[in-house]
């Protein structure tokens, strides 16, 4: 019975699993993403994909082409990888420091995740700042 108990505990994923294969898969997910910042200004971000392996590539919506554009990367933000660095807390933005060249990771709180919405809250030094709310894209909200 004790043997049972333990393989049915073992075979449930962890939640830091669950929010990984949510968020992403080899072949990429897509997700648009939406900001509200500290002056509760909302205002549509840009559609992120993300890879199992950390890659990530980032769109823009153009409505002249009604296609998504790859933002190229340069040498302020780093959006070559993610990572989630517990149950409740991912890094998926990076920012460059002019002085030393090292990216430094944004660090955003999990507050909620399901199969087609992730809302994350932007931390600075424990104070909460910024709300990141992240929906499933599929080609026909172009």
């Amino acid at each position: 019975m004790i043997s049972l108990l333990i393989f049915l505990i073992s075979c449930q994923k962890s939640q830091e699993e669950k929010l990984r294969n949510v968020l992403a898969d080899d072949n990429g997910k897509k997700w648009l993403c939406y900001s509200i910042d500290s002056l509760h200004s909302f205002y549509p971000y840009r559609v992120k994909e993300f890879f199992l392996d950390g890659k990530q590539i980032q769109y823009i919506n153009n409505f002249t082409t009604k296609k998504l554009d790859t933002i190229p990367r340069d040498d302020i933000n780093n959006p070559e990888k993610w990572f989630v660095i517990n149950d409740s807390v991912i890094s998926i933005e990076s920012e460059r420091n002019p002085v030393s060249g090292y990216y430094h990771k944004r660090n955003r709180k999990v507050l909620f995740f399901s199969k087609d919405s992730i809302i994350l809250q932007g931390t600075k030094r424990s104070n909460y700042e910024g709300i990141l709310i992240l929906t499933k894209y599929n080609d026909s909200m172009r």
